[in-house]
């Protein structure tokens, strides 16, 4: 489910990095140039379900990739697309799925992935950026400062 809106070439995590930079005077941070692992591990306030998000909050996806040569990544997480719930699709994303790099808009979060399987979806606040604050907040994994 997809829409039929003009598209733009962004890989998921690109697109929230490309965002924040682009807010970067208004938020007053500099985001590192990781993938959604880094961006998950800056977001300390978990949400129990997708009832509980606000605009702009972050669904992540985590997997296990069908190809094993694929390196998994922490936490497993495969892909991230931003909650932007529209009348009347109360579940609405945007953000690039699949392998065309193309952001769209998501009638709904949850979707079968062609790449990955085992699929677990996270649901994050953003409210520590909105705060100015980008740091990660995981101990298991290490990330240079923006």
């Amino acid at each position: 489910s997809g829409s039929s809106r003009p598209s733009l070439g962004l890989h998921c995590a690109a697109l929230v990095r490309q965002t924040l930079t682009d807010m970067r005077g208004l938020l007053g941070f500099s985001v590192g140039g990781w993938n959604q692992s880094y961006l998950y591990d800056t977001l300390p306030d978990a949400r129990e379900g997708v009832e509980d998000l606000e605009p702009g909050d972050l669904i992540f996806v985590s997997g296990v990739y069908f190809d094993p040569r694929r390196r998994a990544r922490p936490h497993d997480l495969t892909h991230v697309e931003v909650f932007l719930p529209l009348a009347p699709f109360p579940r609405a994303t945007v953000g690039s799925r699949h392998r065309h790099g193309c952001v769209q808009l998501h009638d709904d979060f949850a979707f079968e992935s062609r790449t990955y399987h085992s699929m677990r979806f996270h649901f994050r606040s953003i409210r520590a950026w909105l705060e100015g604050e980008c740091r990660s907040h995981c101990p298991e994994h290490r990330w240079l400062n923006g």
